[in-house]
C-alpha cells in the first residue's frame, strides 16, 4: 500500500473507500481473524476485531466493515452496522450462501466476499485462495483490489447463483471428508489414506476430475465392484452405491467407459440393493 492520504468517504459519498483502510471486523473467529491478519499484512489499519458482546463503537470509525459471523447471526450483525456505520463505508460479509440481501440497509458499497476454502485457524494465511464475490457491478474493481489485498483471486458469482456456488463447495469439501471418514473406519485409521487423498487432489489439478478417475468403475470391472459390495458393512451400502452411480455416469459421459461395460457395473450395483 503506497497511498498515505485519502479523502474522508463521508465527504465524498459517491466514492469507494480508498486504501489504506481503517477496518473493523465483526467476528473474532477463524474467518474474522484470518481476514484481519491478511488486511493488516497488506497495510490496512485494523482498528478492532469485535466479539459479540464487545463495544461496537469502532464500527463508526471504520472505512471498511467486515462481518465475519455465522450465517444465522448475519442479519443481526448487519443491523448493527447499518445503525452505527459511517456514510460512505464499505460493508463486506464473508458468508458463502448469502448474497447482498442481508446488507440492504448498509449503504451502496456492499459485497459478499467468501473464502472458498475451509478456514481452520484465525492464523491461516489466505494467499492463493479463491474468493466467491457478489457485489454491484460498480464495486467489481474495488472488490477485486480488496481480494488481492487478502492474498487471493476473485470469482464473481451472480446473486442468483450464490446458493449453487455454496452447494458446489459443500459437496466437494464436506462430502469428501465424510467419505474419507467412512473409508478410515474400514481401515481402522485415516493415516493410510493421506498419500492417496493427496495424490487424488494432485491428479485432479493436473488432469481435471474426469481424467483423474481411477479404479474398478472407470475400468468397467463389475466383479471387483460386486466384491466391494459384499465386503462393506450394511450401513455403508447405500453410500457406496450412490457414489458409484455418479462415478459411473461421469465415466460414461467423458468417454472413458463404453456402454456395455457400464451396464455390467450398473447391474452389479442393482443386485447389491435387492439382496
Amino acid at each position: 500500500m503506497t497511498e498515505t492520504s485519502r479523502p474522508d468517504p463521508a465527504e465524498h459519498p459517491s466514492r469507494f473507500p480508498l486504501a489504506p483502510f481503517d477496518v473493523a471486523v465483526l467476528g473474532a473467529g477463524r474467518v474474522g481473524g484470518s481476514f484481519a491478519r491478511a488486511l493488516a499484512t497488506a497495510g490496512h489499519n485494523v482498528i478492532a476485531v469485535l466479539r459479540r458482546d464487545d463495544d461496537p463503537s469502532p464500527i463508526a470509525r471504520a472505512d471498511v466493515v467486515v462481518i465475519a459471523v455465522p450465517d444465522d447471526a448475519l442479519a443481526e450483525a448487519a443491523g448493527v452496522v447499518a445503525r452505527l456505520g459511517r456514510s460512505g463505508a464499505a460493508v463486506v460479509h464473508t458468508c458463502g450462501i448469502q448474497g447482498l440481501a442481508p446488507l440492504h440497509d448498509c449503504g451502496p458499497f456492499v459485497a459478499a466476499i467468501h473464502p472458498a476454502v475451509p478456514v481452520a485457524s484465525s492464523e491461516q494465511p489466505l494467499d492463493g485462495v479463491i474468493f466467491g464475490v457478489t457485489c454491484p457491478d460498480e464495486m467489481r474493481e474495488w472488490a477485486s483490489s480488496f481480494v488481492r489485498d487478502l492474498g487471493g483471486t476473485p470469482l464473481f458469482v451472480p446473486e442468483a447463483e450464490r446458493v449453487r456456488y455454496h452447494a458446489a463447495l459443500s459437496m466437494a469439501s464436506n462430502f469428501s471428508v465424510a467419505i474419507a471418514g467412512d473409508s478410515a473406519d474400514l481401515l481402522g485409521g485415516y493415516e493410510t489414506l493421506m498419500p492417496l487423498l493427496r495424490a487424488t487432489v494432485e491428479n485432479i489439478a493436473k488432469l481435471g476430475p474426469d481424467q483423474a478417475l481411477t479404479g474398478p468403475i472407470v475400468r468397467g470391472d463389475a466383479g471387483t465392484v460386486s466384491a466391494h459390495l459384499r465386503s462393506i458393512p450394511p450401513h455403508l451400502l447405500e453410500a457406496y452405491v450412490a457414489n458409484a452411480r455418479r462415478t459411473l455416469a461421469r465415466a460414461v459421459a467423458s468417454g472413458r467407459l463404453d456402454e456395455a461395460a457400464a451396464t455390467r457395473v450398473a447391474d452389479a450395483l442393482e443386485e447389491a440393493l435387492v439382496r
